[in-house]
């Protein structure tokens, strides 16, 4: 099997998945400091200890990175947020604007229903987009090879 570059016709290509692979490393450091330090009330001895984890990737990893999926989480708190804030909003505007002391009013129980279809349709959105566009990207970036000569992504059918 003969596998090209449609830029450059080089046969040095990689599967995107393993460039990406490639580019990530797992960073462990720690440190330790001991000192005696002498001021105005006397010597003093100094202890510390840190450290840190983390991982460091390559900027061409980051552009080879996998298709995410959409987080349903980040919705649930995002949309939470939202109608806190905005049924804080539009209780305090009908309190001010009625003069009622009444908390459950028609404008909040209208401002709750469209919230919660919002939250319907963009609940939607986000399964499709996990269930079908995620899908498709990421068999494609499966596909997908780079040329370490030209650095270019193309799809190779094998």
């Amino acid at each position: 099997m003969d596998l090209r570059c449609p830029k450059c016709n080089s046969t040095d290509l990689k599967r995107v998945s393993l460039a990406y692979q490639e580019g990530l490393s797992q960073v462990k450091t720690s440190s330790r400091l001991r000192a005696i330090a002498v001021g105005s009330d006397g010597p003093d001895v100094i202890l510390g200890r840190a450290s840190n984890r983390g991982i460091a990737q390559t900027e061409l990893s980051k552009a080879l990175s996998p298709p995410t999926k959409w987080s349903y989480r980040k919705l649930l708190r995002y949309s939470t947020l939202a109608l806190i804030v905005g049924a804080w909003g539009v209780i305090s505007l009908n309190a001010t604007m009625t003069q009622s002391r009444s908390v459950v009013s028609l404008p909040l129980v209208l401002f709750v229903l469209l919230c919660l279809g919002v939250l319907f349709i963009v609940s939607l959105a986000f399964w499709r987009h996990n269930h079908a566009v995620y899908r498709e990207a990421y068999a494609h970036w499966a596909r997908s090879f780079v040329c370490n000569r030209c650095g270019s992504v193309s799809e190779q059918n094998l």
